[in-house]
């Protein structure tokens, strides 16, 4: 079997962003999370130089993944902040495992209708 790039030496960073449409940057941000555990979005903006709104879109592509989840924190005089952490690895493995195999699946079913 030939492939168009070597898969001998993929990473679960590979993975991620295939199965997860994800960019060099969401997988930046998922791992300082996953590193570091609960951050605001401003401490991930500092820590990466990128600017906040630019995170928050990796952020929100990683929470739709269930990759992450956001909580919001009151602030005892007013007001309120999110921070993000990393789902449980497991969940995330679970994920992907399903994925995988719908896309498998679903390429099995197209291959069978080539005549």
């Amino acid at each position: 079997m030939r492939f168009t790039k070597s898969y001998n030496n993929i990473s679960c960073n590979d993975v991620l962003q295939c199965v997860f449409d994800l960019n060099n940057l969401d997988i930046e941000v998922y791992n300082i999370l996953k590193k570091n555990g609960e951050m605001r979005a401003n401490q991930l903006a500092e820590r990466i130089n990128k600017d906040r709104s630019t995170v928050y879109r990796s952020l929100q592509k990683l929470k739709c993944c269930n990759l992450c989840s956001k909580e919001t924190k009151n602030i005892s005089k007013g007001g309120y902040y999110h921070v993000y952490r990393c789902n449980e690895l497991i969940t995330a493995k679970k994920d992907l495992e399903e994925c995988i195999d719908k896309w498998y699946q679903q390429m099995k079913n197209t291959l069978k209708e080539i005549k």
